[in-house]
């Protein structure tokens, strides 16, 4: 007899560099992965994409598009399926996240769109898929981000030590684990790789700053970290996009420094502040809301995990422990396909998730995601 609880987990990054794919059984208290694929973005989607932008985000469910990101979810589930020597009859459900489009506040509200359509992903593949997460939450009265605190809760819960979790992707948010019955807490706290991203691919022609190698040659301008540091966005906790930290907003604050300073800014002090921003970041949101009080550890987790330079500035900034999710034998990029896996169990049992602490929600006996069906 099978026991397994097998779910899938799909994403791709709000940069489009991958998709993400993973299986994993929740039969146990702790998840156990049972495969995992890094995949790469096809770069004629990705410009696609990129060229249809402003149609997407008027009407994201009836463009092609929209089929299109799912049909190639498909055959990466399919490959990871085959790889992992299990039948597709061994999967209960599909946590589909799809690639997002945009996610922000409007006039009070909040929206989140992404691009990848549940019910032909599910088609495809003979298996139930969950998908919508952002979207029940924020019919929940919530703001659709973030959602992983609840999830690293469940993988990193420690009852002796006080744990804090930095995921840095695009955007970087915080999770704060108690190790006594106080509820698990988070927020986005702004750019993660987003704005590292941007600058390295403007001005030293690469797609990213592999292991954080350009930046280490670098020191911060600690004036112009302050510029960064000096944003209205950085004084509330709410929702945050990529969209908002554009190359735009990041000219313009180049444009304040050489307004206020004489002394010359190069590219690569610019990489050096970008890259030392999670840091002050997560000092600056958890201080101010008297969360971090007694932290006593923080677990690095997401591709800034892998950013050398940003693991020695965390380091050097706290007096606690820093270790990436490693150290306690989790992969830090398998986290986020985790996540949705483990949401669309929690939907598929109809486990309510209390995010009223964390994204507003109104609703905490509420289940997140929609269940689709290949009939």
């Amino acid at each position: 007899m099978n026991n397994k609880e097998l779910f899938i987990g799909i994403l791709s990054g709000t940069s489009m560099d991958s998709i993400d794919c993973g299986i994993f059984d929740f039969s146990g208290k702790k998840q156990k992965m049972i495969g995992f694929l890094e995949n790469d973005f096809p770069k004629n989607l990705k410009k696609e994409i990129q060229k249809e932008y402003s149609n997407l985000v008027i009407d994201s469910n009836e463009h092609y598009l929209n089929k299109e990101i799912s049909l190639i979810f498909s055959k990466y589930i399919k490959k990871i399926i085959a790889k992992s020597k299990i039948e597709i009859d061994e999967i209960n459900s599909i946590g589909m996240h799809g690639q997002t489009i945009s996610h922000g506040e409007k006039n009070g509200k909040y929206f989140s769109i992404q691009i990848g359509c549940p019910k032909t992903l599910s088609i495809n593949t003979q298996i139930n898929v969950v998908s919508d997460f952002r979207q029940t939450d924020i019919e929940n009265g919530g703001q659709g981000a973030p959602l992983a605190p609840l999830y690293h809760e469940f993988l990193f819960k420690n009852h002796s030590i006080n744990r804090g979790i930095l995921n840095i992707g695009g955007i970087a948010n915080i999770s704060i684990i108690p190790s006594g019955n106080f509820k698990t807490w988070g927020c986005d706290i702004g750019p993660g790789n987003t704005l590292i991203d941007t600058w390295v691919k403007n001005k030293f022609q690469a797609e990213f700053d592999k292991d954080g190698k350009l930046s280490m040659q670098y020191l911060s301008n600690p004036d112009f970290l302050s510029i960064l540091l000096n944003d209205d966005i950085f004084k509330k906790i709410s929702s945050l996009s990529i969209e908002y930290f554009s190359y735009e907003w990041l000219k313009n604050k180049i444009d304040i420094y050489k307004n206020e300073f004489t002394s010359e800014l190069s590219d690569g002090e610019i990489l050096a502040s970008l890259t030392d921003l999670p840091a002050h970041l997560y000092k600056m949101h958890s201080i101010s809301k008297e969360k971090l009080c007694n932290i006593d550890e923080l677990l690095v987790c997401g591709g800034g995990a892998f950013n050398q330079t940003i693991m020695l500035n965390l380091q050097k900034a706290f007096n606690f422990k820093v270790q990436t999710t490693d150290s306690v034998g989790v992969n830090p990029k398998i986290i986020e396909s985790g996540l949705f896996a483990w949401l669309a169990s929690c939907r598929v049992k109809n486990v309510a998730l209390d995010y009223s602490g964390i994204t507003g929600s109104r609703n905490p006996k509420k289940t997140i995601g929609n269940i689709y069906k290949p009939k």
